[in-house]
């Protein structure tokens, strides 16, 4: 826990430090991000990344950010019952929830995006992070008589943490003096842990693709 404070205390000051326009960088710039990501560790077919980034540009081709990032998900697991009813031109089921499995994920980005020179409003960009991720597992059971060692879908309740990395490229697409439109795509190789007994270490996969989208603002 000291770790994780130590971490978010100097990405929170970082990030006011540079909203204020104190690093020595000319114009500060603030990033609002969407997307989808797949996470390989994670049951389904991924799900919905939103992300809030603050930092300065060097220039017109580099700028240094700190992001910070959120991505969950959930589904259910389900029980049906061998009767249905039809009537009219209905047909109902009777269904049983038996758990609800969540995994959040909020990883902490410092990034670098270069923007390559070229002509016209739109221009080709690549970007690169390295950060740390915390993500939390857990289950809610909703079918009492449920044996809880009878769960075998998903790593066990917890915290998950570690560093990792990822690649980004895309097209950044001006849209006035001061405004632009980001359009990438990017390859998160982070894998995050937790401490099991007898040294072992449980791993969870949050390696995968994003497609998304942001808004960039300077001399906010």
């Amino acid at each position: 826990m000291k770790k994780i404070a130590i971490i978010l205390l100097v990405v929170i000051s970082m990030a006011a430090t540079a909203s204020a326009g104190m690093l020595p960088f000319a114009n500060s710039v603030l990033m609002l991000k969407g997307g989808y990501y797949n996470p390989s560790g994670v049951k389904g077919n991924g799900g919905l990344l939103l992300g809030l980034g603050v930092g300065n540009a060097v220039d017109d081709m580099v700028n240094l950010s700190l992001g910070l990032e959120y991505f969950g998900k959930s589904f259910e697991e389900k029980q049906e019952a061998d009767t249905s009813s039809t009537t009219g031109i209905t047909t109902t089921t009777m269904v049983k929830v038996l758990y609800e499995h969540k995994v959040t994920y909020l990883p902490l980005w410092a990034s670098l995006n270069i923007t390559i020179p070229a002509g016209g409003a739109i221009k080709p960009y690549l970007g690169g992070d390295l950060g740390w991720g915390l993500a939390k597992v857990s289950y809610d059971y909703k079918d009492t008589t449920i044996a809880v060692d009878k769960i075998t879908q998903g790593p066990d309740d917890g915290l998950y943490t570690g560093f990792g990395w990822r690649v980004r490229g895309g097209a950044r697409i001006g849209l006035g003096l001061r405004s632009a439109l980001l359009l990438e795509a990017s390859y998160n190789g982070t894998t995050v842990a937790r401490e099991e007994d007898g040294g072992w270490e449980r791993e969870l996969d949050m390696s995968g693709i994003g497609l998304g989208a942001a808004i960039e603002l300077k001399g906010f």
